[in-house]
């Protein structure tokens, strides 16, 4: 199975190489990416617009665009007037211990564009689609990602990054002339003698004569509380969700799949009652994962919260709405993967969108996308996707060769946080262990679901947030407490999730350690770092030896070690956070300390992101393809707050006098060498 998923993601992150005829599932390289966008799938192409993508003329000659921008920016407005009439002030920059709130000049500025950075290949989506009586051959989807680049008045280094706010265009594909999928599917499986470039897929799977276009949807970051205002989560974020139609000049709110509108529906008895009918007469495609709610019970705008985004009950809308004992009559002795009514709900939450982007995701996201050039080498992902998505590839490859053999799919979708599985011919599958830190169900949670899978690597399932009765509990595969194997990155915290009756950013979570005990870091011993220096779950951690910093311990053929001597800080850094200028932080105190080693095929727990090392990290060709795990908002390009503007007269930057001076922040972490006409 690695085999295969190796085979598919070298197929679409190296243009120009042969490759067998296994399906093309998603396309990351940055080089193929941007030529795709000058051939017509630029994001100005959406909208019918043939400028340079800078969004200041996007806005002003687009009025889709224009409407688009305008929503979101009212929908962040309302967002921020919720928080702050519940005692958290937001701030678009600042450095004091406060709530963050996104720029939304950043939708209109001449510096900014949504650069493509994943396309994905749907067409398992067709089963969806003919719920709804659509036919077609599921969706092809181009994934959009906010970046920047400038020069600071105009002179001196170039800035440049990315956000974490992105646009999904969706679009549905067309079927053979005989309504049939067979040739669709051949179409992204390359013969071994053609090249995956951009004219391969410009011209077949991604050929316009055979899209149309469905929807453009929005995941964005749109508020940050740092660490030191939340010590127990080590921070907390808040992400927008909406789905939009767009039809020439004129843009539609559209319903989000499968995601209930919950305080309407819990208000409305009538309609609670329409929506139980409808759950309990559907539990068997609940149970596979594949079914519709019907749009009238369906939000159009949610937003989603993190960390620990799965043992939140904001992120849980079903669990809003009923009691697990509200479908105490319903029969689930045979379900594949239902078996209980909390596990109903856990099903059903799981597949909305702010469940399945909270469970398994990566900061909230599942495409990130690979960094270009023009980004620092303080600012740069080693993974461009989710955990979701990387255990998500061999499913959707059985799907698409079994359609274009002729054979009958399997449609069994698994939940977003369970591993990746062999999915053989016969329609059967079967999970892989879970890796060390990845989630898993917990023992007395387990009874409640058919299909389930295992810890490996001398692993058991341990629960680090339970967040009430009606779900279950976040856990992942740890470590025993006293192994002589503990590693660097490993979870040392853990508690109990206590809802607040008002807004999710006054959830609770109280914390007991039960790992890493040592008083004081050193390079023998384990000591666990506090949540409120920015590490979810706390961190157990060693400091570096020379060994390390060697990287010694990687070794060509052998294993991946599970800890490696990343990139960190000290007392600098630590102070540097507690005021939150992180850019500064970079610039002055970036030293060296152990975290989790991550690479392609072994992710990071939740909360966390694959961090790359810079090149001029010595030693650093000895562990090519291998990063180091960071909390993902350690990673400047998963911040929506505190980045350098372009704007003539910002906002003052509070508390400058305690970094030093008053003087403006260095932004090393985004400064890079090129010029912004090259960039775009």
């Amino acid at each position: 199975m690695t085999r295969l998923i190796a085979a598919v993601i070298a197929c679409l992150s190296m243009a120009g190489v042969s490759r067998a005829a296994e399906p093309v599932l998603y396309v990351e390289d940055p080089v193929l990416l941007g030529q795709l966008e000058k051939m017509g799938y630029a994001f100005t192409d959406i909208f019918g617009n043939d400028g340079d993508g800078n969004l200041q003329a996007l806005y002003a000659e687009a009025p889709a665009y224009r409407a688009l921008a305008d929503t979101i920016t009212g929908d962040v407005g309302e967002l921020r007037r919720e928080i702050e009439a519940g005692g958290r002030p937001l701030r678009e920059f600042t450095a004091a211990e406060t709530g963050r709130v996104m720029d939304m000049r950043w939708l209109k500025t001449n510096v900014a564009r949504f650069r493509l950075v994943g396309v994905v290949n749907r067409l398992d989506r067709r089963d969806f689609h003919d719920l709804l009586g659509e036919g077609g051959c599921g969706e092809v989807r181009l994934v959009y990602r906010l970046a920047y680049a400038f020069r600071k008045g105009g002179k001196g280094k170039l800035l440049s990054s990315r956000m974490p706010f992105n646009f999904n265009a969706v679009f549905d594909v067309k079927p053979d002339a005989d309504g049939g999928c067979v040739g669709v599917a051949g179409r992204w499986s390359p013969a071994i003698d053609e090249n995956v470039d951009a004219g391969w897929l410009a011209g077949g799977p991604l050929d316009p004569e055979a899209l149309s276009f469905r929807q453009l949807e929005l995941n964005a970051q749109v508020v940050r509380f740092p660490s030191g205002q939340e010590p127990e989560f080590g921070g907390q974020a808040v992400y927008l969700m909406r789905i939009f139609g767009i039809d020439g000049e004129t843009v539609t709110e559209r319903t989000l799949e499968n995601t209930p509108d919950s305080a309407r529906i819990a208000a409305d008895a009538e309609l609670k009652a329409r929506l139980a009918a409808y759950v309990a007469e559907n539990a068997a495609a609940i149970d596979m994962g594949v079914y519709q709610v019907p749009q009238e019970f369906l939000a159009k705008k949610v937003v989603s919260w993190s960390t620990f985004g799965n043992a939140r009950a904001a992120n849980h809308p079903f669990g809003a709405i009923f009691d697990p004992e509200d479908f105490a009559g319903v029969d689930l002795a045979g379900g594949k993967l239902v078996r209980s009514p909390k596990a109903l709900l856990e099903r059903l939450d799981n597949g909305t969108c702010q469940g399945c982007h909270q469970a398994g995701g990566t900061a909230g996201f599942h495409v990130i996308g690979l960094d270009d050039e023009y980004t620092s080498p303080l600012n740069r992902v080693q993974v461009g996707i989710s955990p979701h998505l990387h255990a998500e590839l061999p499913r959707r490859a059985a799907w698409v060769n079994a359609v274009r053999e002729e054979r009958e799919p399997n449609r069994f979708r698994p939940l977003s946080f369970a591993p990746k599985a062999e999915w053989l011919e016969d329609g059967t599958f079967s999970y892989e262990p879970a890796d060390a830190a990845a989630a898993c169900i917990t023992g007395e949670d387990a009874p409640s679901f058919g299909e389930a899978w295992s810890c490996g690597q001398g692993t058991q399932c341990t629960t680090l947030a339970a967040g009430g009765e009606k779900t279950i509990a976040v856990a992942q595969c740890l470590l025993p407490a006293e192994a002589p194997d503990m590693f660097s990155g490993h979870p040392c915290l853990a508690g109990d999730v206590t809802t607040a009756t008002t807004l999710p950013f006054k959830d609770r979570f109280s914390l007991t350690q039960f790992t890493a005990f040592a008083e004081k870091a050193s390079p023998s011993t384990y000591t666990c770092r506090p949540p409120r220096i920015g590490v979810p779950g706390g961190m157990a951690y060693r400091q570096c030896n020379v060994k390390d910093r060697a990287f010694a311990g990687f070794k060509p053929g052998a294993a991946m070690p599970r800890e490696i001597c990343g990139l960190t800080g000290g007392k600098a850094f630590d102070l540097c956070v507690s005021t939150g200028d992180f850019d500064k932080c970079l610039a002055g105190a970036v030293m060296r300390g152990n975290r989790a080693a991550c690479s392609a095929d072994h992710f990071c727990r939740d909360d966390y992101i694959c961090q790359a090392f810079p090149g001029d990290t010595p030693n650093v060709k000895k562990v090519k393809g291998v990063g180091f795990c960071s909390p993902t908002y350690f990673v400047f390009q998963m911040r929506i707050d505190n980045h350098a503007t372009p704007w003539a007269k910002g906002p003052a930057i509070a508390g400058a006098s305690r970094m030093g001076g008053g003087e403006e922040p260095t932004y090393r972490s985004i400064e890079v060498d090129g010029d912004p006409d090259d960039l775009w």
